[in-house]
């Protein structure tokens, strides 16, 4: 029986890590996981140890110990920005500014974010140092929280600490779930594994966004992704994405550089919510979150395809016509990414609208539930097309969604997303405010989907690749 060797190595690099979306990691862990519960006698991890052909064997519960690992589960929650007053109206017009701010931990706080979305060493600098403190303030909390749980002693797997050229047998599929692209010899890899080892190649796109919109993305790496791909894809054996869009993105690309697929392309139906976080964890972690009030949650890292500027024209808008004090606030919900010096310089300017917007970085599983469960609805104006996590997550935990045409016609959604223009500000306003004042019809909504919809589990992601491998 054939067995899939997966590429964990993105786990135990940082320079992986950094470049490496909140979402895709989300992806990459679930899977790992439910593989491993699936079918732990035919699936392996490995990672690299060197040269393009160096690459040992990894137990999961070594993998799991990881700090890319603890950090998702046990999150680092920061809040930036603060709490609006609820007992008398806000009054903003465009183009005002505020002077009053939540101390100077959570001003440092987004400078540094600001700086992290920079470029050159300065950029860089503030990258690595923000990266460091975040996972170390992750291994505490994670540590801290888990004092008290029972240490589960876990024996290393027999092929721990092997050589994947020892161990692979001929027909075995080599999967490459997450970011490899930084890796310039990584098609010296694939050679060996298919032309000395006869392994087939497995290969996960999660979206081709920077070959086709490079605008949205830093310079550096578009010219990297771009040449990578032209080399890596027509080594694919077997390609894997998670929707009609990207494998639509997929057939054009290969067309356009004359390069056929060997294998139909495979879509995995994505998990609807993060695996089940230990009950405990989430009865303690609800009151650390320190939102209050109503909230319009938005999940998604901060970068301009995100259109994260959008809502914030919104909501100053909303704050010229309705009552300051019946408008909700806007959680936003990810890290700051790159390109969003301007956005983030607005939002410190006019001191987050006045206290109506904040800022949620790193919360763990358990906290990300809560904002769901909580929330009025959720909302993502994404400028991009594909299939969005933070919108079947809001589905999942009975949420009303409201989202860009750019995500319409997912079949995931099963229809129960309702859209807007994300170029056309009046549209956006009027489809978000009527969800704030119409509350009885949002209640219909949210029945609707309890009753509806259907949750896909990883479980089910893990399955179709196994159907399509072993």
């Amino acid at each position: 029986m054939s067995r899939i060797w997966i590429d964990v190595d993105v786990l135990f690099s940082r320079s992986s890590i950094e470049i490496c979306p909140p979402s895709v990691l989300r992806v990459v862990l679930e899977i790992c996981q439910a593989l491993q519960v699936s079918a732990s006698t035919q699936v392996g991890f490995v990672r690299r140890k060197g040269g393009p052909q160096n690459w040992v064997c990894v137990d999961w519960s070594d993998v799991q110990d990881l700090p890319a690992v603890t950090r998702y589960r046990a999150g680092a929650l920061h809040l930036t920005g603060r709490q609006v007053s609820t007992t008398k109206p806000s009054k903003i017009s465009e183009g005002a500014s505020f002077t009053q701010t939540n101390g100077v931990a959570d001003v440092l706080k987004t400078q540094l974010q600001v700086l992290r979305a920079g470029s050159g060493w300065f950029g860089a600098a503030a990258r690595y140092s923000l990266q460091r403190w975040q996972d170390n303030r992750a291994r505490r909390t994670a540590l801290s929280k888990t004092a008290h749980v029972p240490v589960r002693r876990h024996r290393a797997s027999a092929l721990s600490g092997s050589s994947l050229g020892e161990v692979v047998r001929p027909g075995d599929l080599f999967l490459a779930l997450g970011p490899t692209w930084e890796r310039e010899d990584y098609p010296q890899t694939v050679r060996w594994l298919r032309d000395v080892l006869r392994v087939r190649f497995g290969l996960f796109v999660h979206d081709l966004l920077p070959v086709y919109r490079q605008e949205w993305f830093l310079k550096n790496k578009t010219s990297r992704y771009g040449t990578w791909h032209q080399t890596i894809l027509p080594l694919v054996d077997q390609v894997f994405v998670d929707g009609v869009y990207a494998a639509s993105e997929v057939t054009t690309y290969l067309a356009r550089i004359s390069r056929p697929l060997l294998q139909p392309i495979v879509t995995v139906p994505l998990g609807t919510a993060p695996t089940s976080t230990d009950a405990h964890l989430l009865v303690q972690e609800r009151g650390e979150i320190g939102v209050e009030g109503e909230y319009v949650l938005c999940v998604g890292t901060l970068e301009p395809r995100k259109n994260h500027e959008l809502l914030l024209r919104v909501w100053r808008r909303l704050l010229q016509v309705m009552p300051g004090t019946t408008i909700p606030k806007l959680i936003l919900v990810g890290e700051v990414g790159w390109l969003v010096s301007d956005l983030m310089q607005q939002l410190e300017n006019s001191d987050w609208l006045n206290g109506h917007v904040q800022l949620v970085s790193a919360p763990s599983d358990a906290q990300l539930e809560h904002l769901y469960r909580n929330c009025l609805f959720t909302v993502t104006p994404s400028l991009a097309g594909g299939v969005s996590l933070p919108v079947l997550e809001s589905l999942h935990y009975g949420k009303p969604c409201l989202a860009s045409h750019a995500l319409a016609g997912n079949v995931s959604d099963q229809g129960l997303v309702k859209h807007f223009d994300p170029l056309n500000l009046h549209d956006a306003l009027r489809v978000i405010r009527n969800a704030i004042e119409d509350r009885h019809n949002l209640k219909q909504w949210a029945k609707e989907i309890e009753n509806r919809f259907k949750p896909v589990s990883w479980r089910q992601s893990a399955e179709t690749i196994l159907r399509h491998t072993v």
